[in-house]
């Protein structure tokens, strides 16, 4: 499987040197034609009679869950997820194949506001990934995290902004999100009247309440995401599963990892990089990735008490991959101080 991956990601990387190149070479089976097409925007779809096929963009503020659902969708921890916020900060399309429909789901940073993002200094990326995934969506879904009473009440000023770009076709769930941790149900009423029946706010075409951390609803989501897919081209092979190169999941998900581990500022303050990379013939992973770090405290912070703190994220980020990828991973982390010149 993680071989599929890798041949699916050398295929896409090779496309950045063929430009405005149009090309199609065409594979017999015995009951189906295939055929492959490279578009002038460099992605490549697969053509085949019959078949279905979904973009749905996850949408949200900071930390609602949309990561976290979207592993859940696909069966696989593809998009990497922390408890602190700002965990993802690029697009990532996770994908789930079924006998003849494909869904792409669309990772998205959590939805900021201009001066948030002036004043944490967040990447490009938080405002424009947002704004590509909303273009390219069948369906956009919308999470509130239920258990927020600040926010869960409306929908934010800075997602009705956002949504202002989506086509007027492209249909709006609102996905409820931590229903379980809920004590009073009554307020998941309340809130559905409020949000549903808002005559100024975004119309949403149906609601679903999940937990995406136990799973709970989330199979009538998937089962909505393929009653709704329409005839068209797959983008991605049926083994596939992700457009991310394995070294930027690998290091994403040790990011993660440190958020998860590690005090509030420090994991923002470390550099992550593949320092090696290798796959067994077993297909088993076997990477070291360097932390780099230019304040000694922090790094102080890492290595004590005798490394235990390290091997902790070590094996946090290896479980994760190994749900990811199907296969053994090991992980070495190597800390480095990084001198300012």
């Amino acid at each position: 499987m993680f071989f599929a991956l890798t041949r699916c990601m050398l295929r896409i990387e090779s496309q950045l040197f063929k430009q405005c190149i149009f090309y199609s070479t065409v594979r017999n089976t015995e009951h189906n034609q295939d055929e492959y097409i490279l578009q002038p925007n460099d992605k490549l779809i697969l053509r085949r009679e019959g078949r279905k096929f979904l973009k749905v963009a996850i949408l949200g503020l900071p930390n609602v869950g949309k990561s976290t659902l979207i592993n859940q969708l696909v069966h696989r921890s593809i998009c990497p997820t922390s408890c602190k916020v700002h965990t993802t900060i690029h697009k990532v399309e996770a994908v789930y194949s079924q006998d003849d429909t494909q869904i792409v789901f669309m990772d998205t940073p959590g939805l900021t506001t201009a001066t948030e993002r002036k004043k944490y200094n967040l990447v490009d990326t938080f405002q424009k990934d947002p704004e590509v995934s909303i273009s390219q969506a069948d369906v956009i879904g919308i999470i509130q995290d239920v258990t927020n009473v600040y926010t869960r009440h409306k929908i934010a000023d800075c997602i009705v902004q956002y949504l202002k770009s989506k086509r007027s076709d492209t249909p709006l769930l609102l996905i409820f999100n931590k229903v379980d941790k809920l004590k009073k149900k009554n307020v998941l009423l309340e809130l559905s009247n409020m949000l549903m029946n808002n005559e100024d706010g975004p119309k949403f075409e149906d609601i679903f309440m999940i937990s995406a951390l136990t799973g709970d609803g989330i199979n009538d989501l998937r089962n909505y995401m393929l009653d709704s897919a329409k005839e068209g081209d797959w983008e991605y092979e049926e083994d596939s599963y992700t457009d991310q190169p394995a070294r930027n999941i690998i290091e994403q998900t040790v990011r993660a990892a440190l958020m998860d581990h590690l005090p509030q500022e420090v994991p923002y303050e470390i550099k992550i990089q593949t320092e090696h990379f290798d796959v067994d013939e077993d297909g088993s992973i076997n990477t070291i990735i360097r932390l780099e770090c230019d304040r000694a405290r922090l790094i102080k912070h890492l290595l004590r008490p005798k490394g235990s703190k390290l091997k902790l994220i070590a094996l946090s980020a290896e479980q994760r991959l190994q749900h990811a990828y199907r296969t053994r991973v090991q992980v070495l982390l190597s800390v480095i101080r990084k001198l300012n010149s």
